[in-house]
């Protein structure tokens, strides 16, 4: 999983720019690209998009990857889980991170 920052890096050393230069060519400041480098901050939208620009990559590449799931789930199957995971001694979070990363039956979790 990779960071704006890791991604920026990434394609500076590719390009061969430096923090100095990126400041130069983009406009933002070199302590923002260093806050966004170190992982520091998020850096807005409009901030990026001079940074891709001055990069010459599409402002997309240097998003940060996302581990996140959107999931509908029924009261009652919710219920299930959460009881699940007070069985077994497991963070409800950490449950379904398992179930949806592992599956279900390979770590002796049934609801």
């Amino acid at each position: 999983m990779f960071t704006t920052g890791d991604k920026v890096l990434h394609v500076m050393k590719e390009e061969e720019i430096g923090i100095v230069e990126l400041s130069r060519l983009s406009g933002v400041s070199e302590r923002t690209i260093l806050d966004i480098m170190a992982g520091i901050r998020e850096p807005e939208l409009s901030c990026m998009c001079k940074i891709a620009e001055a990069l010459g990559v599409c402002v997309h590449e240097l998003r940060a990857d996302e581990e996140c799931y959107a999931v509908a789930i029924q009261k009652d199957t919710l219920a299930k889980l959460i009881v699940v995971s007070e069985i077994n001694g497991v963070e409800l979070e950490d449950l379904i991170h398992t179930i949806l990363e592992k599956g279900i039956e390979e770590h002796g979790f049934y609801v």
